[in-house]
């Protein structure tokens, strides 16, 4: 979990599909790449090498300016060529991670969204086209490929499901409702399975009326994946702990 104002050095691993583009191609395509704060103010991305495309990266070397362990590339596509735009870190903790200097990239993306200027603080909510699928005891209630990701201090990355990729008809209103400072007031959703007609309580929640902040997330539901089946790009997901 972040601290609330992260220190120089501090950095995390993210779940979250980042790319950079350059010339007309995607340099970089990274699926868990790690967020860095060089300084408190705001972070940047480090990506491990496998998710960097090196056929780019051309006439290696040490800048007279740098440590020894940063090994400096030009960023090379047909006729652009971006000097000392990519940065291998050869030793020290970031070892065999490499990082895009921002504004010598076309492009970012977070997910499906642009990002300008640097990345942005690491919960927030993006758009998504990853495929998500969502079971309970074998059942499907939930397929998509338009989620909403939120990421929250501490807590394992909510998908917010569009109600018209949610199997409505499984599901039955409950008198629970929680508050959240962040989002507002959640009310809540029992399901029951077709096949036993068994209910499962409390498992998935949406809010009607999200803040100004939240408002996104408005027509879509999460469910508790702590108790439920996720595919994620066609691959299951742990189940993730939370206190």
């Amino acid at each position: 979990m972040a601290p609330p104002f992260p220190y120089a050095g501090y950095s995390e691993d993210v779940v979250r599909r980042v790319r950079v583009l350059f010339g007309g191609k995607f340099v970089v395509d990274a699926q868990k790449p790690k967020l860095v704060w060089e300084h408190p103010y705001f972070p940047c991305y480090y990506f491990p090498k496998s998710a960097v495309s090196f056929d780019h990266l051309q006439n290696a070397r040490l800048l007279e300016d740098s440590s020894k362990e940063k090994l400096y590339y030009d960023l090379v596509v047909g006729d652009r060529t971006a000097e000392a735009a990519v940065i291998l870190f050869q030793d020290g903790p970031f070892k065999d991670f490499v990082k895009v200097v921002f504004d010598k990239a076309d492009a970012w993306f977070e997910e499906d969204e642009r990002v300008y200027a640097h990345p942005k603080d690491p919960y927030k909510i993006f758009p998504s086209s990853k495929h998500v699928r969502v079971e309970i005891d074998g059942v499907e209630v939930a397929n998509t490929r338009k989620p909403k990701l939120l990421y929250e201090t501490g807590l394992p990355i909510r998908y917010y499901i569009p109600m018209t990729d949610v199997r409505l008809d499984l599901l039955t209103p409950s008198d629970s409702v929680t508050t959240c400072p962040y989002k507002g007031d959640a009310s809540y959703f029992d399901i029951t399975l077709p096949s036993t007609g068994a209910k499962k309580e409390g498992l998935v929640w949406w809010y009607k009326t999200p803040t100004l902040e939240s408002a996104e997330i408005r027509g879509h539901v999460a469910f508790y994946d702590e108790k439920l089946d996720v595919w994620v790009d066609g691959v299951k997901q742990e189940r993730p702990v939370t206190k």
